[in-house]
C-alpha cells in the first residue's frame, strides 16, 4: 500500500534593508547648523555673553577650542573611524587599506581634541621665517597631509563606482578645508582683513571638514549590507562591488 507524504515548506519572510540615510542627513544638518549657530549668535545677539569672549558666543564658535563644535568634529570622526574599522573586519578582501584608514581617522580626532596640529607652529618657526604669515604649522603639516593623502587614497583605490567618489570627495573637502583654507585665512590675516570675508573661510574651513569626514562615514555605510529579520535581528555583511 503506497503512502502518499507531502512536505510543507515554510517560508521566513525575507530580510529587509535597513536606510540609513535619514541619519545622514541629521549628521548634516547639525553640522550646518552649528556652523550658522557660530555665525549668527555674535552677529544678531548684542550682549557681553555674546559678543568678544562671552561664554555664549566661545561655547558655539568654531573658531574656539574645546567647545560644542569642537566635540561634534571629533564625535564624526571617532563615528567614521570605528565604521571603516567594521567595514574592514568584514571585508573578504584588502582589509589593510580600511584598517589604515580607521587609524588615520582615529589619529585625526585627537589631534583635532587636543588642537596638536597647532603645536607644529614652533617648528615650523624653526624652518621658514614669514614677515606677516601666521600659519607656521602649514609648513610641516604638508607632510603630515601627504601621509594621511597617501593612507586614506590607499582605500580610496581599491573601491569602485560612487563609493570611490565618496572616498576621493571627502578626502579632497577634509584636506583642502584644513589646509587650503588655513592659508587663505593666513593670507587674510596677513593683509589686515580680520572682517566678513575672513569669518566666512572659517566658517567653510570647519563645514568643509566635517563634510569631508561625512563623505567618508558614507562610503564605509554603502560598503555595508545592513538588513533586518522579521524577528528585528540585525545583519550585516560586505557588499562584493561596493
Amino acid at each position: 500500500m503506497a503512502v502518499d507524504t507531502e512536505t510543507t515548506v515554510v517560508m521566513s519572510p525575507p530580510s529587509r534593508p535597513v536606510r540609513v540615510r535619514r541619519a545622514g542627513w541629521w549628521l548634516l544638518g547639525v553640522s550646518v547648523t552649528l556652523s550658522v549657530l557660530s555665525m549668527a549668535i555674535p552677529a544678531l545677539i548684542d550682549h557681553p555673553l555674546t559678543t568678544e569672549r562671552g561664554e555664549v558666543r566661545v561655547y558655539f564658535d568654531v573658531f574656539s577650542e574645546g567647545n560644542l563644535p569642537t566635540w561634534w568634529s571629533v564625535g564624526l570622526l571617532v563615528l567614521t573611524a570605528v565604521a571603516h574599522a567594521i567595514t574592514g573586519m568584514l571585508a573578504p578582501r584588502f582589509r589593510f587599506a580600511w584598517f589604515v584608514s580607521a587609524a588615520v581617522l582615529a589619529a585625526l580626532s585627537l589631534d583635532d581634541h587636543t588642537s596638536l596640529h597647532e603645536r607644529l607652529e614652533r617648528v615650523g618657526q624653526s624652518w621658514v621665517t614669514f614677515e606677516r604669515f601666521p600659519g607656521y604649522w602649514l609648513v610641516p603639516g604638508i607632510f603630515a597631509g601627504l601621509a594621511v593623502a597617501a593612507a586614506l587614497g590607499l582605500l580610496a583605490v581599491k573601491l569602485h563606482g560612487v563609493t570611490r567618489w565618496c572616498m576621493i570627495g571627502g578626502l579632497a573637502l577634509l584636506l583642502g578645508s584644513a589646509m587650503g583654507m588655513e592659508f587663505v585665512q593666513g593670507l587674510l590675516v596677513a593683509n589686515g582683513e580680520s572682517g566678513p570675508l575672513y569669518v566666512l573661510v572659517l566658517h567653510a574651513e570647519e563645514l568643509g571638514e566635517n563634510l569631508g569626514v561625512l563623505l567618508m562615514l558614507t562610503a564605509a555605510i554603502r560598503s555595508l549590507d545592513i538588513t533586518r529579520d522579521a524577528g528585528g535581528r540585525l545583519s550585516v555583511g560586505y557588499l562584493t562591488q561596493p
